[in-house]
Parts: C-alpha cells; sequence; structure tokens
C-alpha cells in the first residue's frame, strides 16, 4: 500500500470511530495544521520549515508522513 493510501485507510478508520466522514476528518486536520502555522513563535516557525514538502507549504499527508518518519527515528 502507497504512503497515500495507507493514510487514506487511516482517516477512513478514524471517521469510522469517531462517527463522521474522513473528509470532516481530513478538515479538522487541515485546520488544526493552519492553527499550529500561524504561530508567531520562531522555535515552531523553524519546525514548519524543517518539513519537507513541494509546496510553499506541507499537504496534510507530508505533515503525516514526516510525523511518522520522525517517531521511526525515535522523535527528536
Amino acid at each position: 500500500m502507497m504512503p497515500n493510501q495507507k493514510i487514506e485507510a487511516v482517516l477512513a478508520q478514524i471517521a469510522r470511530k469517531n462517527n463522521t466522514t474522513k473528509e470532516h476528518v481530513r478538515r479538522e486536520m487541515q485546520y488544526a495544521m493552519d492553527i499550529a502555522m500561524a504561530s508567531p513563535d520562531p522555535a515552531v516557525q523553524a519546525r514548519w520549515a524543517a518539513i519537507p514538502r513541494k509546496g510553499e507549504k506541507p499537504t496534510l499527508e507530508e505533515f503525516i508522513c514526516y510525523i511518522a518518519s520522525l517517531s521511526l527515528k525515535g522523535f527528536s
């Protein structure tokens, strides 16, 4: 299973457990990311800047993959 397929499966599982839709889960996660990225704290901004991305800001999938890679490394 490709990373995006795994992410979609996890989002669906979260939705089922919370009696909602996968789209709602995705919106809520994106909203939380947007709030966190708006932090004026330089340390927080540096952490966001460290996330590999293709565009100006990380996608939800890029963020989840990055966080997952940190947990595999022992979260530094």
